[in-house]
């Protein structure tokens, strides 16, 4: 596996983010829609925003899209826990004791060593694939391509070369249809699962509510997963984290990042990789904003549980939305990885 040197949280203060390109080192940067490096694998275009050189080796990232009858065998990551996050399309994904049927806003956490397969069954499909290794991408490269859509012709993907250079087994298992175990609540420890939309643990504070995807049980510590739904927001407290990165995918509305002291603007299907040390602050720009957070590794997961209250609501409060929770922040301040290092910015 490739990593980059990670820089020091001083030099990471200094970096002006890189805008549509991979920086090939432990950076700042900022992707927008569609941008990344692009292959075509077995009918698929595989967009890759992140890899472990761009990450200090703490993941790899990347859309997929295809057409209506792309399949997959059954694979599995021997090194590293999977992420999939529906943005578009219906995807039948078949877990070892269940077979789902996953539509936009719906998640599936995987551990390593997890066989799974899926079949796209819409005529345009895309989800967000996270590997925490970031190997599994790799797969792809070999086949790059100029396109920004799929091709639509599907071919095989087992007998791949590359499948044991990065951890990749194939599972010789059968796709049998099983009835779903789970779409509501997080399970307790390491285990496949689906979250579907509007569910998981949803937390709210501040018009804005925040639901735990994947916990770091989930993932052996290595990530957990935050979507969150909200109005227009004012910007948060500039600060750094010493010890872990943020990503921010946009997947509705609009948001503001001051990122090192940029301001960047994302829409639906904009990403940004904030790793430690970069001084950053973001605010919902657009009303019905949705963002997606996956944060590595898990040490800051109680931020959002000291910030907020717990509900059963599906959907934001816009307009009782109450103040910005003092407390908590001051709590996150003393006991978790969170530096702050001035007011927030101002909005333009």
């Amino acid at each position: 596996m490739i990593t980059s040197e990670i820089p020091s949280i001083e030099d990471t203060h200094s970096l002006i983010p890189e805008v549509d390109r991979l920086p090939g080192r432990c950076a700042p940067y900022f992707i927008s829609s569609g941008e990344g490096l692009r292959y075509d694998l077995g009918g698929q275009l595989v967009t890759v925003i992140a890899r472990p050189e761009d990450t200090g080796g703490q993941f790899g990232a990347a859309y997929v899209y295809g057409g209506k009858g792309v399949e997959t065998p059954f694979v599995a990551h021997d090194r590293e826990h999977t992420f999939l996050y529906v943005l578009e399309g219906r995807i039948q994904l078949w877990l070892p004791r269940e077979t789902q049927v996953l539509i936009p806003g719906d998640s599936a956490t995987i551990p390593a060593g997890t066989p799974y397969a899926y079949r796209m069954t819409a005529h345009a499909n895309k989800f967000l694939s996270w590997t925490t290794a970031g190997d599994g991408h790799a797969m792809a490269q070999g086949t790059a391509t100029q396109s920004h859509v799929f091709t639509g012709t599907s071919s095989p993907l087992r007998d791949s070369e590359l499948a044991d250079q990065f951890g990749i087994r194939y599972a010789d298992l059968e796709k049998v249809d099983r009835p779903a175990l789970t779409g509501k609540a997080l399970p307790h420890h390491a285990t496949p699962f689906v979250v579907k939309a509007g569910e998981g643990e949803r937390w709210k504070s501040s018009g804005q509510l925040n639901t735990y995807l994947a916990r770091s049980r989930n993932t052996a510590g290595t990530y957990f997963a935050v979507h969150t739904r909200g109005a227009k927001s004012p910007y948060i407290p500039r600060h750094f984290h010493r010890a872990h990165t943020e990503n921010f995918f946009c997947t509705e509305g609009r948001i503001l990042l001051h990122v090192n002291g940029q301001e960047i603007l994302l829409t639906k299907g904009d990403f940004v990789h904030a790793p430690a040390g970069t001084v950053h602050s973001f605010a919902f720009d657009g009303n019905s904003t949705q963002m997606l957070g996956i944060l590595t590794t898990g040490i800051f997961e109680k931020f959002f549980e000291y910030m907020n209250t717990p509900t059963d609501d599906n959907v934001h409060d816009e307009l009782n939305p109450g103040s910005f929770p003092e407390s908590g922040f001051a709590r996150a301040r003393a006991e978790l990885d969170l530096v702050v290092v001035g007011p927030p910015p101002a909005r333009r």
